[in-house]
């Protein structure tokens, strides 16, 4: 007789919530980046809306303000203002100092920090981030800037699953490790985790993101279970992990997926010549955008 599924644990919203909150990831009352990257996110976010909010928060207003006046932007001691530094920067280069704000602060704030390796957590996030925007460049700014965030975001409710049950992702963690092939909602059910990309969800909505954006981060994993309308934008953000990965931008907690077939490509504008591309140039790319955010 088969062995019965294991009974994925229930989404308690009440619990991720007081969790992210704990992280500081969703901001409380005061000031934080990830107010701001949630702001970013907003198509209806003015410049001056979020100048305003980096300014209020001195250590990211300083991080922006020494990115814009880096030599990678060649305006080297001439931005003297958050409002200009935007200019300088762009939306996506600001979302990327931003999130790396965040993911940087949350993890800091996570006792399970070590565990699931802080910086190897911010890097692959950046790499799938830069992977799937230069996926998507040939679709259109739009869809490039869109598949740039959600990338830099989709693995933003690992801290907070962690936090939820650090002993599981112990286990979780070892059980991946003897095979980095195992689908990785099927170990979240079997180790009784509730999953990262749920966890994501409910940040994402009390950030009040557009449903696109929520849609392809939690579904990063199986894009084929998103909205159909959203379902392309989840495959790109699908495909910058898997490209980061293959580049060498992986932790513990990231299986391994298998290949995406050609016709699926086919049905994004893509095929395999694009991502070895993209993952030859990722990168150079990556090391660019590290270097801008070091300032």
């Amino acid at each position: 007789m088969n062995a019965p599924a294991p009974v994925r644990a229930r989404p308690d919203p009440a619990s991720i919530r007081k969790a992210a909150s704990t992280l500081g990831i969703l901001g409380g009352s005061g000031q934080s980046a990830s107010r701001v990257m949630a702001a970013l996110c907003m198509p209806a976010t003015s410049l001056e809306e979020v100048s305003r909010l980096i300014s209020q928060e001195p250590c990211l207003a300083a991080r922006v303000l020494k990115v814009a006046n880096s030599s990678f932007y060649g305006l080297l001691r001439n931005v003297t203002t958050i409002e200009r530094a935007l200019v300088v920067l762009g939306w996506d280069a600001a979302r990327g100092i931003a999130a790396a704000a965040c993911l940087d602060r949350t993890m800091m704030r996570a006792p399970e920090s070590a565990l699931i390796q802080r910086q190897a957590l911010v890097t692959h996030s950046l790499a799938t981030g830069t992977a799937a925007e230069m996926l998507a460049r040939p679709l259109g700014k739009v869809r490039a800037s869109e598949a740039f965030i959600s990338g830099l975001l989709h693995n933003l409710g690992l801290p907070v699953q962690a936090l939820l049950g650090a002993t599981s992702i112990q286990a979780l963690m070892a059980s991946l490790a003897e095979d980095a092939h195992q689908d990785i909602r099927a170990l979240e059910a079997q180790h009784g985790l509730v999953s990262h990309e749920a966890c994501a969800a409910v940040v994402f909505e009390s950030w009040r993101l557009p449903a696109k954006l929520i849609d392809a981060t939690t579904h990063h994993h199986c894009p084929d279970e998103a909205p159909e309308p959203h379902r392309p934008l989840a495959w790109l953000v699908h495909l910058g992990m898997q490209v980061a990965a293959e580049a060498g931008y992986r932790f513990p907690l990231e299986p391994r997926h298998a290949p995406c077939d050609a016709a699926r490509l086919a049905g994004l504008g893509l095929d395999l010549e694009r991502l070895d591309e993209v993952r030859e140039q990722l990168p150079a790319r990556l090391e660019a955008l590290q270097g801008a955010l070091r300032g």
